[in-house]
């Protein structure tokens, strides 16, 4: 992932999109819930019944002066990947400056929470209203970890789930968390899905 975010900044920094790891966890999460629709789900307190999302809008936590604001980057699953990144630097800005749309504020499906970015390493999310999980990213940092028997330094990323137990169990929280993984570690796969946008 670190490589190939390398190796795509150029080719964004060209487009006027400044390249971060979190465009490329949005793909991935919008991926994995396609294999794992309860995570993009709710529970319906007055029916009692789960609600299965068709679309899937990616919230995104951002750092203002005065606290956290949650954009939402719709349909992300028909967007590229620097249309998304795109999208996160445009809805951004308009929370920190508050000329932000109330519309850009609402209709999410999943959230992405990167405390990372202020480096944290590990957190506990909250999952938000509406929804059925929220994922915590954490810094990225270089470790060491057994490969292939031996050890070597490499970059690991912390990430945690927060889910609604109504919804999901443990293991398909997990089942996702693993697809998640598999994601992030291929990126080039979420290249090949550039969406319906590719060059906004």
């Amino acid at each position: 992932l670190a490589r190939l975010r390398e190796k795509e900044k150029p080719v964004a920094e060209k487009k006027g999109v400044h390249l971060t790891f979190l465009p490329f966890i949005v793909k991935a999460v919008v991926g994995a819930l396609k294999d794992h629709a309860y995570l993009n789900a709710r529970f319906d307190e007055e029916s009692q019944k789960i609600v299965v999302k068709q679309y899937y809008n990616i919230g995104v936590a951002v750092d203002t002066s005065q606290g956290i604001m949650l954009p939402v980057v719709k349909k992300a699953d028909k967007r590229s990947l620097l249309d998304i990144g795109h999208q996160i630097e445009i809805l951004s800005q308009g929370c920190r400056d508050r000329t932000i749309a109330l519309d850009a504020l609402s209709g999410g499906t999943f959230t992405i929470t990167n405390y990372g970015s202020i480096a944290g390493l590990f957190g506990v999310p909250i999952i938000n209203f509406g929804e059925c999980a929220i994922l915590g990213v954490g810094r990225i940092v270089e470790k060491p970890v057994v490969k292939n028997g031996q050890i070597v330094i490499a970059k690991v990323l912390p990430l945690s789930l927060s889910f609604d137990h109504r919804v999901v169990d443990g293991a398909q929280a997990a089942e996702f968390l693993l697809d998640l993984k598999k994601f992030l570690e291929s990126p080039d796969v979420l290249m090949l899905d550039i969406g319906e946008n590719p060059y906004f």
